[in-house]
């Protein structure tokens, strides 16, 4: 097992390797996730900027931004990309970041394995660290209970999976967990309702059990940050807010510690 995941796991000998970058924290006769009987379909829909333009009002550009701050505001320290899919607007940045400690993280396995295809495809397999060491590893857990010591991650990114039909308040409490107190960041980009067109879109999708109910700005920056953490910064493209929290430590966060 690689040293930078032996580091963070709080119990390495629960998780076992699938292959080369590839890593599972499930036991073998684990069911499938939803999303591996999708991921060749979510794919070939999600990846073209132009769906995300009609029906989102934002654009592929946008996640591949705003990724690249999360990483970089993780600096030297460890970094976490958890609900991370096939790295569809992320992979580039890592195959460009070799200095970084980057663990990945998905429920789907079949996701993870076309995101280590990814993080290769311009050779030479996952993107290792100066050092010569595993800068990059993917690992196969629930985004609710990830089992890597508290307070480990300087920066958690969490594209569009919050909106999903799964459980907020329990991924939401791991982030707290994850993130080190008073200084550690999470960013978060998911579907909200905004008084666009597709505000019926989302609750159609909520209906059809594919996303979870719509949330406001206000009702996800609540169950975001709750009371461990304080709102830095909200933005809203089209359907789509982007939410970067910091940890507050020992302060119990409120509503008037919102800077946004």
């Amino acid at each position: 097992m690689p040293e930078l995941l032996n580091s963070v796991l709080s119990s390495p000998d629960a998780v076992r390797e699938l292959g080369p970058g590839l890593y599972t924290a499930f036991p073998q006769d684990a069911g499938a996730a939803p999303y591996d009987r999708r991921a060749v379909f979510y794919d070939a829909v999600v990846q073209w900027s132009i769906y995300h333009r009609i029906f989102w009002g934002t654009s592929t550009l946008a996640y591949s931004r705003f990724g690249r701050a999360a990483l970089d505001a993780a600096g030297a320290g460890p970094f976490a990309e958890i609900g991370c899919g096939s790295l569809l607007f992320t992979a580039q940045m890592y195959r460009d970041a070799h200095s970084a400690s980057v663990t990945l993280v998905d429920r789907s396995i079949q996701m993870l394995r076309r995101a280590v295809t990814r993080l290769g495809s311009g050779g030479g397999g996952p993107p290792v660290g100066p050092d010569g060491a595993d800068g990059v590893v993917a690992l196969h857990a629930d985004a609710a209970a990830v089992p890597v010591h508290p307070g480990i991650f300087s920066s958690i990114l969490s594209l569009n999976l919050l909106h999903v039909d799964c459980d907020r308040t329990a991924i939401v409490t791991e982030f707290s967990r994850l993130l080190i107190p008073g200084r550690g960041r999470l960013f978060v980009s998911s579907l909200i309702r905004s008084g666009r067109w597709s505000d019926a879109y989302l609750t159609m999708l909520h209906r059809a059990g594919e996303f979870g109910a719509p949330q406001t700005l206000d009702e996800l920056c609540e169950k975001v940050a709750g009371r461990w953490g304080v709102v830095e910064s909200a933005r809203v493209e089209g359907n789509m807010s982007f939410l970067v929290v910091r940890h507050a430590g020992g302060h119990r966060a409120g509503p008037d510690d919102r800077a946004y």
